[in-house]
């Protein structure tokens, strides 16, 4: 494979399938300072981002569009006008969608939380253990 062909895979790597340095150069066979020469030459951060904004700012605008949708059908109903079919049709398929919206940024907000036991809250077991000695349930 071609530095070319290694750098356009590592790029996608990083970008879209948001994997560390370390996994590209074991998967590529790259060095670390390889690795850190092109994410700081071709900017792989910037584009990174600019690829989960655009993400976000795709599903507000489908929300967006949705919810207009909705208020002009209903419009549509309490006026007694008839709501064109590839409306309804358009509406159906958006709302088709959203759960998959919903599932992808849903992975988003886990990724950015730090995945860490709350502190100051009792344990399912705990909860048992007091339930049998306090309350007497069992």
């Amino acid at each position: 494979m071609t530095k070319y062909n290694q750098l356009t895979q590592a790029e996608h790597m990083y970008i879209y399938d948001k994997k560390s340095l370390a996994e590209i150069g074991v998967e590529l066979g790259l060095s670390r300072r390889i690795l850190f020469y092109w994410k700081k030459e071709y900017n792989w951060d910037k584009k990174r981002f600019e690829v989960e904004h655009t993400k976000y700012r795709f599903r507000e605008e489908l929300l967006d569009f949705a919810k207009k949708m909705m208020q002009k059908i209903s419009t549509d109903i309490d006026k007694n006008q008839k709501t064109p079919p590839p409306e309804i049709y358009s509406l159906i398929n958006i709302l088709k969608e959203i759960p998959l919206v919903k599932q992808y940024t849903d992975s988003l907000q886990q990724e950015q939380i730090p995945k860490q036991k709350p502190t100051g809250c009792l344990s399912p077991d705990i909860i048992r253990q007091i339930e049998r000695e306090i309350l007497g349930m069992e």
